[in-house]
């Protein structure tokens, strides 16, 4: 919004100026307003990407005190919209159990499941996909829970 009166504050007072130098000034100062719709734009993607982010609780079992979640990255899979997560496993010890993940909407609401029977051995790590129901839209401020 600040731009475009910037821009607009520009362009008439360059109006008023005499002389042949008139489109030298509107040319400079519609690349100053670039410049500046450019940086907001840099500032506006940089804070959506930082701010977006999906955690992951664990269920307090002794089982899964023996995993690490690291890295989980939200895609779109099989005709849904973001509905499938991959999450980067980290096996502290030998590994073989049936998880489930659970989504919840922000209101507490549970809106999908998604099951994996994870096998690993000692120290190894890797992304596993986890896919919910299309209908399943998880958000910056869905809960997901690994029991």
């Amino acid at each position: 919004m600040l731009v475009k009166y910037y821009f607009l504050f520009s362009c008439v007072a360059l109006a008023a100026c005499n002389g042949s130098n008139v489109n030298e000034k509107i040319q400079k100062a519609s690349e100053k307003a670039g410049e500046a719709v450019s940086e907001v734009a840099k500032g506006v993607s940089k804070g959506v990407k930082s701010s977006y982010g999906v955690r992951i609780t664990r269920a307090d079992t002794a089982a899964l005190k023996t995993i690490d979640i690291g890295k989980v990255l939200l895609k779109s899979a099989e005709g849904g919209t973001d509905n499938l997560l991959s999450v980067y496993i980290i096996f502290k010890k030998d590994f073989v159990r049936k998880v489930m993940l659970k989504a919840y909407d922000n209101k507490g609401l549970e809106m999908g499941r998604s099951s994996q029977l994870l096998k690993g051995k000692k120290d190894e790590a890797r992304f596993i996909d986890f896919v919910f129901d299309k209908r399943t839209n998880i958000d910056n401020d869905s809960k997901i829970t690994i029991e």
